[in-house]
């Protein structure tokens, strides 16, 4: 629902206000006087819609490849918590023990707690506390021969990767596009279609589907950087799923 309204307001209702632009400068200026016109104003908007697009093109592409690469963190520091999960099975009774309840209670508060607040620019400080037990845990591991050495340097590898990635994740929840951006590409699409109103057609109709058309495609176009814009808030966002897989594979028995 709350997308029909998101499409609505911002695509339907701009190609409404399109269109009744363009019949408003139909009946204030004359088609003939459009019309003499046509080859300068098209030279000239060769210019300025390429220009456009181009710009347009290249901010849909970074904000694509920023949720995309917010997924893949995700995944990265869910993967890494496994490992020290894991990792942990050949430890001591009581550092094994440890390492899997801090494991646990990170994931679980990431899902239960962080990821609902992420949606509202927040994070999580008991998920941050956790974390640094965990870490600490680590760090006071008995290493007393050259393979307690080893697991002692894979579990800190991971854990550093582990926090890594929570860091990027974490700065990806308030970095979205510059507001500057936003006013070229808003200014820029009403720039563009504004301007396509100066040809003159000898079919009202097929210039106001033309309007229509060229409005349907800028708007979605911003629509889906917008919706891409912060990756975990909206109604297009990554989900927990790799958490709540790690927890899944944490709760059967035998791990």
């Amino acid at each position: 629902m709350a997308m029909a309204f998101l499409v609505i307001l911002t695509v339907v209702l701009p190609i409404l206000v399109a269109v009744l632009g363009l019949a408003l400068v139909q009946r204030l200026v004359d088609r003939g006087f459009r019309e003499e016109h046509n080859d300068v104003s098209g030279n000239i908007y060769q210019v300025l819609g390429t220009t456009y697009a181009v710009l347009l093109a290249f901010v849909a592409v970074i904000a694509w490849q920023n949720y995309d690469t917010a997924q893949s963190t995700v995944q990265s520091e869910a993967n890494e918590l496994a490992g020290i999960y894991f990792l942990a099975n050949r430890f001591s009774d009581s550092d094994r023990a440890q390492v899997h309840n801090l494991a646990r209670s990170y994931a679980q508060v990431v899902v239960e707690e962080e990821w609902p607040r992420m949606e509202e620019g927040k994070t999580s400080s008991r998920a941050s506390a956790l974390l640094s037990e965990l870490r600490a845990s680590l760090q006071n591991l008995d290493a007393r021969t050259d393979t307690d050495l080893v697991l002692y340097d894979q579990a800190l590898t991971r854990f550093h990767d582990l926090a890594n990635a929570r860091r990027l994740r974490l700065v990806a929840v308030t970095e979205g596009l510059p507001g500057t951006l936003w006013v070229v590409l808003l200014g820029g699409g009403v720039v563009t279609v504004c301007f396509s109103y100066l040809f003159g057609f000898k079919s009202n109709w097929a210039h106001a589907l033309m309007i229509a058309a060229l409005t349907l495609v800028i708007c979605g176009i911003l629509l889906t950087i917008g919706l891409l814009e912060y990756p975990f808030a909206g109604e297009v966002k990554v989900q927990p799923d790799a958490f709540e897989e790690v927890l899944r594979i944490f709760q059967e028995p035998g791990r």
